[in-house]
């Protein structure tokens, strides 16, 4: 590999692609509902606090009661979920060295452990907040920001769809920061002669500069920004989904009133359908009027209207006019939407920030119950009560869910191209990464000047040892900022070499501006589904120079490609290519250099990059190689660096990577067949672990996850990954059974795992037994097989051969 990398030095790349074939635009597809039809089940979240408003989390299915339409309903399952910053810390992106202050971090994105993690949405009303008030919807909006953890999922959208009209969710990141910071409420003139007030809900006799004058639809706009979150959250699983709209009232137009109560009551079936639980926040400050009387805020939940003409020199202000509630011309208050949905809705907090950062706290846990519904194929709009058998415990949970007669799962289809289309279509029309396959994903744009542009997409698909399929099929879908579709790609991936991961790389066209890129990925079966959301910047050259993005190269059996790899065994080259653009390239006076920095912050490798021949008068494309013969192991930096001859304003990407040292005697340079011996760590008769079957464990993190499913309280061996990797199994569903590791051999590139069970005797299928076996192998840095046996008859195993 060391020559088919260094010759990247003195040639250009040409980057190997997965062939991709164009599919026709993604049509809707009917909306998976949130209950279960054939199983007659409903979902409902609650979050249940005790004394200082902490959770509780030791309930089980017997402290639950939940009523449907007033009649007591089985509860089936009663599944608790938590989030806290504290386990959250674990995840952090890695801290760069003080002297890479500035630089990009390099984004590699996944959808790794958010199949649980709650989700909130900022809801900012600008289309209703007054421009008065915006700095507190901002304030109160940092909060809750504030308070979101690194795993948990948030999204930032305005009722106007300024600033980003495709609601999506993900981690939290600065540009969630920036779009909080950005809002500005709608701009309202003042009636002449009165200090602060406003004319949101005027009409159109105040004056032809009045809102609902120049935009009619615009109480109905907000609503039906309500029901596009709920569409979104009805589509993200079985996870705590929490709305906190910065809003001032409901809003009506007297325009055309009856649209906007459809618009609202639509907004609440969707938001109940979703199970969303809503905190309206008004941001207002409260009022003191200058004739003594007391603090209030001057608007009911529904608004303000008034009636009449304007002003008069004889009747004084308003002239003849009244004041009305228009809580009776609104479909759905406010205190309906927080009250049926579980949440609240907040008048008059003077703290507004501390209060918006305690209801996201408030939020992060929660129990997803699943019941037994005689209700869930019955049009119309059923109530539902959760009730806790605790003293002193709160449960907050939707109070009603909503069935149309479209909420039907349609019957399964035979296997076939069509239905594996079908599928990644409708796993792509998600809003929320998740899956039960683990997704990456790299993103290389680049820079255009006019008309469209490339980007380097690469993904990965991490293999486990439940991953049992000869093909994976992908789709790419790319989508402006406003929803509209641009690109859609499918394309599969075969089972890669022994030792080699699920990866490959795909150009997209794309015209200038920000995109999201959906991809979804699903085995033939459809048994597994993952999704994975990933925002990509098509952006001109700024200024006189531009840096992109680095994308790492590796090599395989096809040749050299892009890989989202990031450790390497020492001795391995690190490769790269990284595009440059701007006046000084045009005048052929820009430099590439890459440099290794370990953690202490001392440069270790530092090359200069070739750049390839102009193939555009502003763009050019430079590649670089570092080498890493007799470095320590360890975390290191790979810095990219655009330079200008004046040395001043240079552009730095940062790289995090691992190197791991080239253990002597590894199973690489085994021979075939060679018997391995396993060592015993654990086994017992009985496991919470959901995974059944094999499984490999590599980190600290998985073993730790896997020990907490034991029913003990001892803490978890210490393991050497640097050396050890263990396997763990864990018996199917049946019959009691108990796995057994047969033997463990070498083969080209790794290691199988021979593995069968023994009925276990005296025990009836109906005792809550899962045994378990973990065993460690010295021998298996890379890639491990398992592969079942039959037992012989007389109980041992019995090869394949």
């Amino acid at each position: 590999m060391r020559g088919a990398i260094a010759s990247l030095l003195l040639s250009a790349l040409p980057v190997v692609v997965l062939t991709a074939q164009q599919t026709p635009p993604v049509q809707p597809t009917p909306e998976r509902p949130t209950f279960r039809a054939e199983v007659s089940l409903v979902e409902v979240s609650a979050v249940v606090t005790g004394d200082g408003d902490r959770p509780v989390a030791d309930l089980t299915t017997d402290d639950f009661e939940v009523l449907e339409d007033g009649v007591r309903r089985p509860i089936v399952s009663a599944r608790f979920l938590s989030t806290t910053a504290a386990a959250a810390a674990t995840r952090r992106p890695p801290v760069l060295p003080p002297s890479l202050a500035g630089a990009r971090l390099d984004e590699v994105v996944t959808n790794r452990d958010l199949a649980d993690a709650p989700a909130f949405v900022l809801l900012l009303d600008d289309l209703n907040v007054s421009a008065y008030d915006s700095h507190r919807a901002i304030r109160a909006g940092l909060g809750v920001l504030g308070a979101i953890p690194p795993d948990a999922l948030v999204s930032v959208v305005t009722t106007s769809g300024e600033g980003g009209a495709l609601i999506t969710l993900g981690r939290p990141t600065a540009t969630h920061v920036e779009r909080v910071k950005a809002f500005r409420g709608q701009y309202l003139t003042p009636t002449p002669g009165a200090a602060g007030a406003s004319w949101v809900d005027t009409p159109c006799s105040g004056g032809a500069d009045s809102p609902d004058c120049l935009d009619p639809t615009r109480a109905a706009r907000r609503a039906h920004a309500l029901e596009a979150v709920g569409e979104l959250f009805a589509r993200t699983g079985s996870r705590r989904k929490v709305l906190l709209w910065f809003v001032t009232d409901m809003g009506v137009s007297p325009l055309d009133p009856e649209r906007n109560r459809a618009a609202q009551s639509a907004g609440l079936q969707r938001l109940l359908r979703g199970d969303v639980t809503v905190y309206a926040i008004d941001p207002r400050e409260n009022v003191a009027p200058s004739d003594g009387r007391p603090v209030y805020n001057d608007r009911r939940t529904g608004g303000r209207m008034r009636a009449g003409t304007a002003d008069t020199q004889f009747g004084g202000r308003g002239g003849s006019t009244m004041d009305l509630n228009t809580d009776d011309m609104v479909g759905v208050p406010l205190t309906q939407v927080a009250r049926d949905t579980g949440g609240r809705w907040i008048q008059n907090a003077n703290n507004v920030e501390k209060l918006a950062s305690e209801i996201v706290t408030q939020n992060l846990s929660a129990y997803v119950l699943a019941y037994e519904s005689a209700a869930s194929a019955v049009a119309g709009s059923h109530k539902i009560e959760v009730k806790v058998k605790r003293r002193g415990a709160k449960v907050s949970a939707r109070r009603s869910f909503v069935v149309t007669p479209g909420d039907r799962r349609p019957a399964p289809l035979s296997p076939s191209a069509d239905v594996i289309t079908a599928r990644l279509r409708e796993v792509i029309q998600g809003g929320v990464p998740f899956g039960t396959l683990t997704l990456q994903a790299h993103a290389a744009p680049q820079f255009t000047s006019d008309g469209p542009g490339r980007v380097l997409l690469t993904v990965r698909v991490d293999d486990d040892a439940t991953l049992d399929a000869s093909t994976m099929d992908l789709l790419v879908l790319a989508a402006d900022d406003t929803g509209t579709v641009a690109v859609v790609e499918r394309f599969a991936m075969t089972r890669p070499s022994t030792g080699a991961p699920w990866e490959g790389s795909i150009t997209l066209m794309l015209a200038r501006g920000a995109h999201q890129l959906r991809i979804a990925a699903s085995t033939p079966d459809g048994r597994r589904t993952g999704l994975l959301l990933h925002a990509v910047d098509m952006q001109a050259p700024a200024d006189d120079l531009s840096l992109g993005v680095p994308t790492l190269l590796g090599e395989d059996a096809a040749g050299v490609r892009p890989t989202l790899a990031r450790t390497f065994v020492a001795g391995h080259p690190l490769a790269y290519q990284v595009e440059i653009a701007g006046d000084t390239v045009k005048e052929g006076r820009a430099s590439v250099r890459g440099r290794l920095i370990d953690a202490a912050g001392t440069t270790v490798r530092e090359q200069e990059a070739g750049l390839d021949p102009a193939a555009s008068p502003v763009h050019r494309r430079a590649t670089g190689v570092l080498t890493t013969d007799d470095l320590a192991p360890g975390a290191y930096t790979m810095v990219v660096e655009a330079r200008r001859p004046t040395g001043k304003g240079t552009l730095t990407h940062a790289i995090p990577l691992t190197i791991t040292p080239a253990l002597p005697g590894s199973r690489a340079a085994l021979p075939t067949g060679q018997p391995v011996t396993p060592l015993p760590v654990a086994h017992g008769p009985f496991t919470r672990h959901e995974v059944r079957g094999p499984q490999v464990i590599r980190t600290e993190r998985d073993w730790k996850a896997f020990w907490l499913a034991l029913p003990t309280r001892q803490p978890a061996p210490d393991i050497d990954f640097s050396r050890v990797t263990l396997v763990a199994i864990v018996a199917e569903d049946g019959p009691p059974a108990t796995p057994r590791v047969a033997r463990v051999t070498t083969e080209p590139g790794g290691v199988v795992v021979e593995w069968t069970t023994e009925p276990m005797a005296g025990l009836p299928a109906a005792d809550p037994v899962r045994p378990f076996v973990v065993l460690g192998l010295t021998q298996a840095e890379g890639r491990v097989r398992f592969a079942r046996v039959p037992p012989d008859e007389d109980g041992g195993p019995r090869s394949k051969e």
